[in-house]
């Protein structure tokens, strides 16, 4: 009867192990895109460059691409929407968009 129930308990041990498989799922390649470095772009001519710094063409300093700045003292003023700290203006977001527009390589939509 030890034998038996000894035996029984080594296969039913040996299938619950065997039966414990992670199931087979559909591998997914996730493809990362390249992430390039900060660009920046000249509140005055809206050119955008690679560095940061002062414009060559109008000395006035770059803001970083996707960051909200005064349009009326020039100041950066963060990562979220809201109002100027010195002149209590609205603050715009710096983007490609926003450059294309102010130098007229695409139209403005309404």
């Amino acid at each position: 009867m030890k034998r038996i129930f000894l035996l029984l308990a080594l296969v039913f041990t040996g299938t619950a192990a065997f039966t414990q498989q992670t199931p087979v799922v559909d591998s997914v390649i996730v493809v990362k895109q390249k992430q390039h470095g900060a660009a920046w772009a000249c509140p005055a001519c809206f050119k955008i460059t690679k560095e940061g710094g002062q414009c060559t063409a109008d000395k006035t300093p770059k803001i970083q691409l996707g960051t909200y700045y005064c349009q009326h003292c020039v100041k950066a003023s963060g990562d979220k929407p809201g109002n100027c700290s010195t002149c209590k203006g609205a603050t715009t977001q710096m983007t490609r968009r926003l450059c294309k527009e102010h130098t007229g390589n695409i139209k403005k939509t309404a």
